[in-house]
């Protein structure tokens, strides 16, 4: 059942990513913050979410373009590992339901800038 309730920018929920093609995480239940800007979501059918993985019982390192979330962010009791390199913009029929919303100031900002590294988009300092 499709989450119908207002969408905004930092929360986090369960979604549907099926079907998925070659190497896109896919998972009909797959945890994913939402990044798009609260005036987009408001007007648009659709959002740019980052999904999440599970670190527990996985063999794979925390690379330096992902980002490390502790066991309090998502439900569950398991540290999260948020993937900017699989950003992706879904119908908002794809959320299923909200876990919680992403509010520590410090792990925003390292998301945001493991996308602007991502994307190749970088600021110069203004002089002043």
């Amino acid at each position: 059942m499709a989450y119908t309730e207002p969408v905004t920018r930092w929360e986090i929920y369960w979604v549907d990513l099926e079907p998925r093609v070659g190497s896109e995480q896919g998972g009909e239940r797959r945890p994913a913050i939402i990044i798009s800007n609260d005036g987009f979501n408001a007007h648009f059918d659709v959002v740019t979410i980052v999904p999440l993985t599970k670190r527990e019982g996985k063999k794979r390192r925390v690379y330096e373009f992902e980002v490390l979330l502790p066991f309090s962010v998502v439900s569950g009791g398991y540290e999260s590992i948020v993937m900017p390199h699989q950003i992706r913009t879904i119908s908002k029929l794809r959320l299923l339901e909200r876990i919680g919303t992403l509010t520590d100031e410090g792990l925003r900002t390292e998301l945001e800038n493991r996308l602007l590294e991502h994307l190749g988009i970088e600021f110069e300092a203004e002089e002043l």
